[in-house]
C-alpha cells in the first residue's frame, strides 16, 4: 500500500515538474519576443538628402526637476547609399552631452547614441542645440527641449 501512495505522489510531482518546465520555456520565448518587440527609443534617419543638405530633429526630455540629470537613448539609422560616421559634435550649452561610438555606420546599419541633459541651474522651458558633424555630409542639427520645474 505504501508503494501505491508513493507512486501516485511521484507521478503527480513529475507531471507538475514537466508542466512547470514547459511553462517556464514558453515564458522565456515570449519574454524574448517581447524584448525584441520592445521599442528601442527614437530613431533618427540619415538619408542621402541629409548628407547633402543637412537636417534637423528634436529630442524632447519632457518635464524635469531642477538638478535632475536625464539620459535619453536613440539610434542614428543610416538610410543613405554610402557609409558615414559621427565626426564631431558642437553644443550650444555645457548642460548637454552626446555620446556615440566612434565607428562608421554602413548603409542600413544603426549607431546607438546617448544624450544627457543636466538641468542643474536651469529653470523654465529650455531649448538647446547640438550640431552633429557627419563624415561626407552636412551637419545634423538636434534641438533638445526640456521643461525644468
Amino acid at each position: 500500500m505504501k508503494r501505491l501512495r508513493i507512486l501516485p505522489r511521484f507521478a503527480t510531482a513529475a507531471a507538475l515538474t514537466a508542466l512547470l518546465t514547459l511553462a517556464a520555456g514558453c515564458g522565456q520565448s515570449s519574454l524574448k519576443k517581447a524584448a525584441s518587440a520592445a521599442p528601442r527609443g527614437k530613431i533618427i534617419e540619415i538619408s542621402d538628402s541629409t548628407l547633402l543638405h543637412g537636417a534637423t530633429d528634436t529630442i524632447r526630455f519632457g518635464r524635469l526637476h531642477s538638478g535632475e540629470i536625464a539620459v535619453l537613448r536613440f539610434h542614428l539609422h543610416n538610410a543613405s547609399s554610402r557609409p558615414t560616421a559621427v565626426v564631431s559634435t558642437e553644443r550650444s550649452c555645457g548642460c548637454t552631452t552626446l555620446e556615440a561610438e566612434a565607428r562608421p555606420i554602413a548603409p542600413g546599419q544603426e549607431l546607438a547614441c546617448s544624450l544627457t541633459f543636466d538641468s542643474r541651474g536651469e529653470y523654465g522651458w529650455q531649448l538647446k542645440l547640438i550640431d552633429v558633424s557627419l563624415a561626407g555630409g552636412r551637419p545634423l542639427r538636434l534641438f533638445i527641449e526640456a521643461d525644468v520645474e
